[in-house]
């Protein structure tokens, strides 16, 4: 025990004052005459035994309310560890989780207004010249500094929820940091306020800290979030069925049972579903709708509940294609497998150009190109190819057997792909395909034992190359590739070994192998970004679609909202970056220089963290176990005052109140002792 103002222990020298009062009586006495006094002899004995105890005990109460008065005045304290090490000045770093999980409600009031008024009255319980951090999942650059009591105040009245996601290291982490810039204070204080989901509430502890866990538990429990979307094809098809995949979790302990969800498609209503779920689990559904409009979509599936509401909505955006362009180069004549399968496909739209016809310029309109036994690659043909890889069109090369390998190669070796080696005149197998290439994924199951495979009587051999990125599609027995794709700029190359003419190969007429494998390589071309963007998790969003040239810029707008960001140009490809402009979900419309608003290239659409939605949250006892360091304090009655919760920590337990408590009762006891015994 020690006293914080030591000097009133001299106020003990008043106790010779109530001994000095017992020791001389000067009370005088009054003589009073008794005609006999033998009969009062026993009653004086007595009456003397009983007023000696009485003045005892009366001296020991004033004795006693004396010291427990001195010892009040000099305000007795039991000191905690870190009063034994006070400095000066304290740093004090508090954190304020203002995520998504914070809307729950503790008594009708929302956790982050409970955290605010927490974390004001801890500034409280220092002084005027101590220096203060505040940190949120912001982690905005004003709170990467230490400020005073009345800055520090005026920011916390300033937090807001924010769909930035943290963890708890990251943040503890953060503090340290900062605190650990000022070398002047030799005490620092860390206060993490939160809910501490069970997700990010892992941290590694630093001895030289004091860090304190404030523990804040809301009172409802449910909620209903939808996980994610996406499509069951890898291509949206105008006037074709078209399958919407969504998950949808229940964190809550109760089944939720007829709960709609909707579709919505440029704010119209495309589809409602009724669902249940049982506690703690999720479902996996689909919603089948069919378009026939071309352009961007803008879709939006909600579900309704309460009170967490902010993953009751995810937003995305596609746009279905009514046909892919290609083009076949026909060295020869056209080919009539080619026709057959691609020409009558209404999802394509197949021209036929001879090599020796092409426009060159007439090539950006196609998705993919076919080189139909093209003997040889010109100069040009060369150049106008590249172009193509470079914005992102595919390209498949079927050899004649008269093939000038060397202008073809010359070709390929621009584009670091595999290359034309001898023409093998013997009967080669295929014993393998590479059902783990896009162009065979989701193809198949399972791989049939009795699947037929290709042959070929007389075929390439094709060479890959240490710097070569070769992509096996089908391999013959000796290793070597039957057709295998080789990425190029933006695009893929894909080579194959034979040409598709019958007396050569039976390729063309293995409907099993052949008619997936030219369908994934020709819906591969459609290279479009993810439906949607979760904030905070992308930083630079690719824009396949967009491509500016010179100073030309974007501007982004919402319904609420409208910037310039910033942008990054690699080639032919755009990317822009949002988080320093916006954090709210939605659907938010690029437009180019001059494009007038409706006639748009693109949407994107954001979408809020979903780590937020699982609401399993750390107990106070299981914070306790969790961190149980001699540095680390958890503190769960959020009905304390937080100023005198501070005051303790810093100047350890005070005693005075007992002090005046006990001055209390021995005054009465002396009162109660001069009154009523005799």
């Amino acid at each position: 025990m020690q006293f914080l103002y030591p000097a009133f222990l001299f106020g003990l020298l008043a106790l010779a004052i109530p001994v000095i009062i017992h020791l001389f009586n000067f009370r005088r006495f009054k003589t009073v005459y008794f005609t006999n006094v033998r009969f009062l002899k026993n009653i004086q004995e007595e009456t003397a035994t009983k007023s000696r105890l009485k003045h005892i005990l009366v001296l020991i109460s004033r004795m006693l309310a004396i010291i427990f008065l001195v010892l009040a005045f000099a305000q007795p304290f039991i000191p905690s560890e870190q009063s034994a090490n006070k400095a000066t000045k304290k740093a004090v770093s508090i954190y304020i989780d203002n995520s998504f999980s914070m809307e729950a409600v503790n008594n009708d009031e929302q956790l982050l207004n409970i955290a605010k008024r927490k974390a004001e009255e801890i500034v409280n319980g220092y002084t005027i010249d101590d220096q203060f951090q505040l940190l949120t999942n912001d982690m905005e650059a004003k709170h990467q500094r230490l400020v005073s009591k009345e800055e520090m105040l005026q920011m916390i009245t300033q937090v807001q929820c924010t769909p930035e996601v943290r963890s708890l290291s990251e943040i503890v982490k953060r503090q340290r940091d900062i605190l650990n810039r000022d070398k002047a204070q030799s005490q620092k204080n860390i206060y993490a306020i939160s809910d501490f989901q069970k997700n990010a509430a892992g941290f590694e502890n630093d001895t030289t800290l004091n860090i304190n866990l404030v523990h804040l538990q809301g009172k409802d429990q449910r909620n209903l979030a939808i996980d994610s979307v996406w499509f069951a094809g890898p291509v949206q098809i105008l006037n074709q069925p078209i399958q919407l995949c969504y998950t949808i979790s229940n964190y809550g302990e109760d089944e939720i049972t007829n709960a709609p969800v909707t579709l919505k498609l440029n704010e119209q209503i495309k589809s409602i579903a009724d669902i249940t779920i049982p506690p703690l689990s999720k479902i996996t559904d689909t919603m089948t709708f069919t378009l026939n409009e071309a352009g961007w979509y803008n879709g939006e599936l909600g579900v309704k509940d309460y009170p967490v509401t902010f993953d009751d909505v995810l937003y995305f955006t596609f746009q279905p294609v009514s046909q892919i362009p290609v083009i076949t180069i026909n060295g020869k004549t056209e080919n009539t497998f080619i026709q057959s399968l691609i020409g009558k496909n209404s999802l394509f739209a197949l021209t036929n150009n001879n090599v020796a016809q092409i426009d060159f310029s007439s090539l950006d309109k196609f998705d993919l190109i076919i080189l139909n036994e093209v003997k040889s690659i010109s100069g040009g043909l060369a150049d106008a190819l590249n172009q193509q890889l470079e914005r992102g069109c595919n390209i498949i090369i079927f050899p004649p057997a008269d093939m000038d390998v060397a202008t073809v190669n010359n070709f390929l070796q621009m584009n670091s792909a595999g290359t034309y080696g001898n023409y093998v005149k013997s009967k080669r197998n295929v014993t393998a395909i590479n059902t783990k290439n896009p162009v065979f994924t989701d193809v198949f199951e399972k791989v049939p034992k009795n699947l037929s495979l290709p042959f070929a009587t007389e075929s390439f051999q094709i060479n890959a190359f240490s710097q070569t990125i070769e992509e096996m599609v089908m391999e013959f027995g000796d290793h070597r590739p039957m057709v295998a794709g080789y990425p190029a700029k933006q695009g893929v190359i894909y080579l194959s070994a034979v040409p598709l003419v019958r007396e050569i190969t039976d390729l063309q007429v293995q409907a099993s192998l052949f008619a997936p494998m030219m369908y994934k390589i020709a819906v591969s071309t459609q290279k479009k970004m993810s439906l949607y963007v979760t904030i905070g998790e992308t930083k630079w969003i690719d824009l396949p679609g967009i491509n500016l040239t010179g100073d030309a810029t974007l501007k982004v707008k919402s319904n609420n909202n409208e910037f310039i960001p910033e942008i990054r140009k690699a080639g032919n490809l755009t990317a822009v970056n949002l988080s320093d402009y916006t954090n709210v979900s939605g659907i938010y419309t690029l437009l180019q220089p001059g494009a007038p608003e409706g006639n748009t290239n693109q949407t994107l659409a954001l979408n809020y963290n979903r780590s937020e939605s699982d609401l399993s949250f750390e107990t106070a006892a299981s914070l306790k176990e969790r961190y149980n360091a001699a540095n680390i304090n958890v503190i769960d009655d959020i009905n304390r005052d937080f100023a005198g919760v501070v005051t303790q920590m810093n100047e350890g337990t005070p005693l005075w109140k007992f002090c005046i408590i006990f001055v209390l009762i021995f005054l009465a006891a002396e009162i109660l002792l001069i009154r009523f015994l005799p």
